[in-house]
């Protein structure tokens, strides 16, 4: 059992549901580009040409001038059931603090940034290596789906006609990655404190600082409310040390709590792939619970919910959906308005049924926590008095109990 109260499993190393969850919809959604690069692995040309780059831009340093650096980053190797021939190097340009793994095929190229070798202690020093190993067991562990989906990723975010789902996935996939390298350190270095005061040294460049005071500065950030990632590439060392403590007390619940800090709730401008398919399931939901009563479901209003989704069914709106109302729950605007118009689009799909589709919406986006925003948008774009939209609003129930009475006109 955890600190908390709460029960906990000894860590292990996973991928984390989003790496899961994007390698599914890439394998479905993009057969034919995954087919393709699961068949095109890095070849020994491309593997030549990573080996050339990091002899012109980096000092490699020979195992018998710093053996404890080998022996550190071996170790860490064979932690992680990682058995590859390992060659680190120091870059040569000026550096904040970091380390990097440059991929070749069953190789372990570690370049590391910065005096970052001398400002961390031989224990911190070996988690960092078991950070940069672990993107390597990434890769090579799972048949290499992990670096396929990389690879696509990364392809389609260089592509001309790239789009922002894209991006919003390559972005998402990294953050993550440098979460399960994370916890690979963990494992490596037994105590997440370790851990910890190597994230803080390689964000500060201090020499001395306490793992056990950023995490509680970091517990006392998410007491405040609510906070997710906002970097591009690694997630803010907050981010980065609680979810270290969460997954090192081996929470039931680490990888929701990673995923609200990373991700938060949906935002319709930062979709991902994953992102987008998951709202699209949302709003199937929407509207079977929105056609959910007979009376509703005439031929043009099912018409209607098959331009959103071809295969719909006029009986799918025949079961509730208790869950509907927490999984609608956003604090992005945009994606508020979405849900309203939505509702607000089968309000006018049938102009026979006259104001009982809109006593539905109503009724519906009460239900939702939606309906003070809906009343602004149905008042805007059906051009309604105001007296004339409370009085719908007023008479909503009865209204329904009509229509399900079939007393419609």
């Amino acid at each position: 059992m955890s600190a908390d109260g709460t029960e906990a499993d000894s860590p292990v190393l996973t991928p984390l549901p989003y790496h899961e969850a994007i390698r599914a919809y890439l394998k479905t959604e993009e057969a034919d580009i995954w087919q393709w690069y699961a068949s095109n692995r890095v070849r020994e040309e491309q593997a030549e040409a990573v080996r050339f780059e990091l002899l012109k831009t980096t000092y490699r340093i020979d195992r018998e001038t710093q053996p404890a650096l080998y022996t550190a980053a071996e170790a860490a190797a064979g932690k992680l059931a990682l058995d590859v021939p390992i060659t680190i190097y120091q870059a040569q340009t000026p550096a904040a603090l970091n380390a990097s793994l440059a991929y070749v095929p069953g190789e372990a190229h570690i370049v590391l940034h910065g005096p970052v070798a001398s400002k961390l202690t031989e224990a911190e020093l070996q988690a960092l290596l078991a950070h940069e190993l672990s993107h390597l067991v990434l890769w090579r562990q799972w048949d290499g789906d992990y670096l396929v989906v990389d690879q696509i990723l990364s392809a389609l975010t260089h592509d001309r006609m790239a789009e922002a789902a894209h991006f919003a996935s390559a972005r998402l996939l990294g953050l993550y990655n440098e979460i399960f390298c994370d916890r690979g350190a963990v494992l490596v270095a037994g105590d997440p404190l370790i851990v910890v005061a190597m994230l803080v040294k390689v964000s500060t460049e201090l020499e001395d600082v306490s793992a056990a005071s950023y995490l509680r500065q970091a517990e006392e950030i998410f007491s405040r409310g609510t906070a997710k990632a906002a970097e591009l590439t690694h997630p803010e060392a907050f981010i980065r040390a609680r979810a270290v403590k969460l997954y090192s007390d081996g929470r039931k619940d680490v990888d929701a709590e990673v995923a609200e800090m990373i991700e938060g709730k949906p935002a319709l401008e930062e979709l991902d792939l994953v992102g987008q398919t998951k709202v699209a399931g949302l709003t199937r939901r929407l509207i079977n619970v929105l056609l959910r009563p007979a009376w509703f479901r005439t031929e043009s209003v099912v018409a209607h919910a098959r331009l959103f989704f071809p295969d719909y069914s006029s009986g799918e709106g025949i079961a509730d959906d208790a869950l509907l109302k927490d999984d609608v729950q956003t604090d992005d605007d945009p994606m508020r308005d979405y849900y309203c118009y939505v509702l607000l689009d089968f309000v006018t799909a049938d102009r026979e049924l006259e104001e009982y589709p809109l006593a539905a919406a109503l009724s519906l986006s009460e239900r939702l926590g939606l309906k003070d925003r809906f009343l602004d948008i149905a008042r805007k774009e059906l051009r309604l008095r105001k007296k004339q939209l409370e009085r719908i609003d007023t008479e909503k129930d009865s209204l329904l109990a009509k229509a399900r009475d079939n007393k419609l006109p």
